[in-house]
C-alpha cells in the first residue's frame, strides 16, 4: 500500500536522525573529563542501564531494518500486519518525539554528557535548561516514548516488555542519581526538584504522582 512507503520513509529519516543524535552524543561527551573524585551512583545498577539501553537501541534498528527490507512481512513481523494505520502512525509519532526529546537533552546537557557512567565531570553543574527546565530525566522519558512508539508500530510484545522494565529500570536509576546529584549540590538541587518532575512536566507529575 501507499502508506507503507511514507512509513518506511518516515523510519529511514528516524534512524538517520538517531545516527546524528548519536554522533552529537559521542562528540560532546569527549569535551570534558569525568572528575573522579566526585561520588558515582550505584554502579552494579548504572551498569545495568548502560547495558539494557544499547540492547534496546541494538534491537530497534534490527527491527527497523527488518522493516525497510520487508514491510510488514508475515513471516517475520506477522502480528504487525493486524495493525491499523492509526495505531501505526500514533507509534511512528511517539518514536520521533522520543528522538527529538533525546536531542534537545543531549545538546541542552552538551560537554557533561557521560556515555558510560553517570559519572559528573569537572565544572560539573545542575543543567536547568532546554527540556530540563521542564523534567529531570528527559533522556530516560524520550527512550519510554521511543519503546512504547515502537510498540504501537511493531505489535512485538518484546517492545511492551522493554517499556514496562524501563520504566523500573529508569525510576530506580533516576533515584540512585539525584541522591547523588542532591549530596552534591545540596539547596540548589532540592530547590530544581521542586520546580521540576521526574519524567514528566511537573502539572503532568502530579497528576500522576511523578515526583
Amino acid at each position: 500500500m501507499l502508506y507503507i512507503g511514507w512509513m518506511k520513509i518516515l523510519t529511514a529519516a528516524g534512524m538517520l536522525g538517531f545516527l546524528g543524535v548519536w554522533i552529537r552524543y559521542a562528540k560532546l561527551s569527549k569535551v570534558r573529563k569525568p572528575d573522579d573524585e566526585m561520588p558515582t551512583p550505584h554502579r552494579p545498577l548504572a551498569l545495568v542501564t548502560i547495558v539494557f539501553d544499547r540492547i534496546f537501541i541494538v534491537i530497534s534498528v534490527i527491527y527497523a531494518s527488518i522493516f525497510l527490507l520487508w514491510g510488514y512481512s508475515y513471516s517475520v513481523l506477522y502480528f504487525s500486519c493486524v495493525l491499523d494505520l492509526s495505531l501505526q502512525l500514533t507509534g511512528i509519532v511517539l518514536s520521533i518525539v522520543g528522538l527529538f526529546i533525546s536531542w534537545w537533552a543531549i545538546v541542552s546537557f552538551g560537554e557533561f554528557n557521560e556515555p558510560r557512567w553517570a559519572h559528573l565531570k569537572h565544572g560539573h553543574r545542575v543543567v536547568k535548561v532546554g527540556p530540563y527546565r521542564y523534567i529531570r530525566h528527559p533522556q530516560y522519558a524520550a527512550k519510554l516514548l521511543a519503546s512504547l512508539g515502537l510498540f504501537l508500530f511493531f505489535k512485538e510484545f518484546l517492545f511492551l516488555f522493554i517499556f514496562l522494565f524501563s520504566v523500573l529500570l529508569f525510576y530506580f536509576q533516576a533515584k540512585s542519581e539525584e541522591k547523588l546529584l542532591t549530596q552534591v549540590f545540596g539547596e540548589d538541587y532540592i530547590i530544581y526538584q521542586s520546580t521540576t518532575g521526574m519524567f514528566l512536566p511537573r502539572l503532568l507529575a502530579q497528576r500522576t504522582g511523578d515526583a
